[in-house]
């Protein structure tokens, strides 16, 4: 998939309102809208929808300030949306407003899902294992808190791990590990202000107070990271990769259950690393490319992407620009911990475009996705099971 096939909603909305463009904009929009009729198409049939629903609303559909309102209420609600593919508009994602929900054929009816057990996100107890194996539950009665251990006082704010900038290393490097399980979320700040955002099912590994010569972090699962410029070098170790920076902001997502580890990068320059191989060479990457890891075959490969759907889980939300269902519900698995189970295995292959709320309840999100597409699924305690 080509750069000019993604463009951003907010841009189409605010052409068919008339809002003034930049002239950079105006260029990405007639280079879209030229490019093909199913680019056109689309985009009558956007006009069309947003028209029916502002007279349905009474007001002007504004999807930024939607954004910004799954935000500000913490992340409360239903959902926003979530379309099946049906050959239109290849690469364009459709923010919807909540409640409203394209589905793949007019005539579809709404499936049936049984549900017995519902597990909801948000509750799961994230723990820090200091250095000597003692172990921290980072609840809700540790806020506001200082833990001092290992002569460097560290500060439990809501949702926040902050260790003391003034700590200074001790003769030997003393490790923490934070882990956040499924349905969780946490950041920890550094030592040296670097900001380490851990998604669901996540752990990271590293020094209460970084030595001279280099930055060094073990990461399992995924996580946001915001580097701060420094003279040592900062590098990420996953199992099989190392990604080394200066000063930067990046993701890298690198679950065992994946096949294909992800390394986004959002403004700076980072260089990875494969492991156990012959090349020592950091291969460099620049903003909007991502470094591919394929986990079974270990071949790399640089390509270039829409970074916001790989880095949307910090504000919430789930994002599809065309995954399968299988990708889609690993996602989804890991966040409400729960197992994934298909009647066919052809249904993996079902793709989607959409995005949805992730602090919302199991069965509002399989039942958009059903919605959406011609699928359904029965939920029996933790196992999900996708039939036709």
């Amino acid at each position: 998939m080509n750069e000019l096939e993604f463009i951003n909603v907010s841009l189409l909305y605010r052409k068919m309102t008339g809002e003034p463009l930049s002239g950079e904009e105006q260029q990405a929009f007639d280079t879209w809208y030229a490019e093909s009729g199913e680019h056109r198409l689309y985009y009558e049939r956007f006009c069309r929808q947003q028209e029916k629903t502002m007279a349905r609303e009474c007001s002007r559909v504004d999807v930024e300030k939607c954004l910004s309102e799954v935000k500000r209420k913490g992340r409360a609600g239903r959902f926003i949306g979530w379309v099946r593919w049906s050959g239109v508009a290849a690469g364009v994602l459709i923010l919807l407003t909540a409640g409203w929900i394209i589905r793949a054929t007019s005539e579809k009816k709404k499936m049936f899902v049984p549900v017995i057990a519902q597990p909801m996100p948000g509750h799961a107890a994230v723990t820090l294992q200091l250095s000597h194996g003692e172990r921290v539950v980072l609840d809700s009665t540790l806020a506001t808190r200082t833990i001092n251990k290992d002569h460097v006082a560290i500060r439990v704010e809501d949702g926040v791990l902050r260790y003391d900038a003034d700590s200074v290393a001790t003769s030997g490097s003393v490790y923490n590990e934070l882990a956040v399980p499924a349905s969780g979320e946490y950041m920890v700040v550094l030592g040296d202000g670097t900001k380490i955002h851990l998604n669901s099912a996540s752990r990271l590994r590293y020094p209460t107070v970084f030595s001279e010569g280099e930055r060094r972090v073990q990461l399992t699962g995924e996580a946001y990271f915001e580097v701060t410029q420094g003279e040592s070098p900062f590098v990420v170790e996953t199992s099989r990769e190392e990604v080394k920076v200066f000063g930067t902001e990046f993701n890298v997502m690198a679950y065992e259950d994946e096949d294909i580890s992800k390394t986004t990068l959002i403004k700076g320059s980072v260089g990875v690393r494969v492991k156990n191989t012959v090349s020592v060479e950091f291969q460099k990457i620049v903003p909007g490319e991502q470094f591919l890891l394929n986990r079974e075959t270990g071949k790399p490969e640089i390509v270039k992407v829409d970074v916001y759907p790989y880095t949307a889980w910090r504000e919430g939300l789930f994002v599809s620009r065309n995954d399968n269902l299988e990708t889609i519900l690993r996602k989804v698995a890991r966040w409400f911990d729960v197992e994934i189970f298909y009647q066919n295995p052809g249904l993996k292959q079902k793709r989607f475009f959409g995005i949805m709320k992730r602090q919302t309840s199991l069965q509002e999100v399989l039942d958009v996705i059903a919605e959406a597409g011609d699928v359904h699924f029965n939920v029996k305690g933790r196992t999900v099971v996708v039939c036709e």
